[in-house]
């Protein structure tokens, strides 16, 4: 009998632990390369929030604001804008953003390929996982 309710706990127990992931993997959905590609090149986005090394850095990008086009340039607009490049991996749940500014400074901790965690008509989460850190941008569209 203890073997029979032993192995009933297992089964339950695998059981909640594959429908908290499938709850889990819900928005992943949105984090397609289409989906994003579709979604960045409508509008202009500003860096609503940016935790770079656990650091709030949103400040420093604030009076900036990045236009997407869909040939795969970014135009970045502030005190002068600035240009660079953006594509999407072939990854799928979840998508890569990769970003490339120049000049280097201040966008330096912009430069890399994005995890898109979140991606909706109106905002998006990129993670970035390091060694010490998981640096994460909110980037918002531009009402």
């Amino acid at each position: 009998m203890f073997k029979i309710q032993t192995s009933f706990l297992r089964i339950a127990l695998f059981s909640l632990v594959i429908a908290i992931a499938g709850a889990n993997s819900g928005c992943e959905k949105y984090s397609s390369p289409n989906k994003v590609e579709r979604h960045i090149v409508n509008g202009s986005w500003r860096l609503s929030s940016a935790f770079i090394d656990n650091v709030d850095v949103t400040s420093t990008y604030e009076n900036y604001s990045f236009v997407f086009s869909q040939s795969g340039d970014i135009d970045v607009i502030g005190d002068e804008t600035i240009s660079g490049n953006w594509s999407t991996g072939i990854e799928k749940n979840p998508a890569t953003l990769s970003l490339t500014l120049t000049p280097f400074d201040p966008f330096y901790h912009l430069n890399a390929d994005w995890t898109v965690t979140t991606c909706k008509k109106d905002r998006m989460t990129l993670e970035l996982r390091g060694a010490s850190a998981i640096d994460v941008l909110i980037i918002s569209k531009v009402q």
